[in-house]
């Protein structure tokens, strides 16, 4: 069965599928927010690029990673909205196809990984998660990996 791990930032939405346990490239392996002057077309374009992945993906279950602690928390509000807004795309997207979106706290990921609690945690996950995939450098695949492999160590 597959899971679908994601991790957003506030431009993109990042995207790891775990088939078995086995971390494969299907579907796009990221997804941003439409851009366009209308900004209601723009919330149903990316309602319906984020439902689309999920078509093609065919995940059961979708590990959402939730943003650390710490100093980067402490930003205003317009530079957690549009993290806030793919994050509840996704929701939206996966409850009109009846997928199970797990918020995942990144202890709770490092917990059911066996990994220590401290450090980056980018660093601590990246010995178990494969490299795979086109944004494995800068972590954030490694990241959304992460969270689908915690998901699948829940079900076994």
């Amino acid at each position: 069965m597959r899971v679908l791990g994601v991790q957003c930032t506030n431009r993109f939405a990042f995207l790891a599928v775990l088939d078995g346990t086995t971390l494969v490239m299907t579907g796009p392996p990221r997804l941003e927010p439409a851009q366009s002057t209308d900004q209601d077309h723009a919330l149903w374009d990316t309602l319906s690029t984020i439902g689309g992945a999920l078509d093609e993906i065919a995940p059961y279950r979708v590990g959402l990673l939730l943003p650390g602690t710490g100093e980067n928390t402490k930003h205003p509000h317009g530079f957690w909205a549009p993290r806030v807004e793919l994050e509840t795309f996704l929701r939206m997207a996966a409850a009109q196809r009846g997928i199970v979106v797990d918020r995942l706290s990144r202890a709770a990921v490092l917990s059911k990984l066996g990994l220590p609690l401290r450090g980056r945690f980018e660093d601590l996950v990246r010995p178990v998660v494969p490299k795979t995939g086109p944004y494995w450098q800068d972590g954030r695949l490694s990241a959304a990996a992460a969270a689908a492999l915690a998901l699948a160590e829940e079900d076994s």
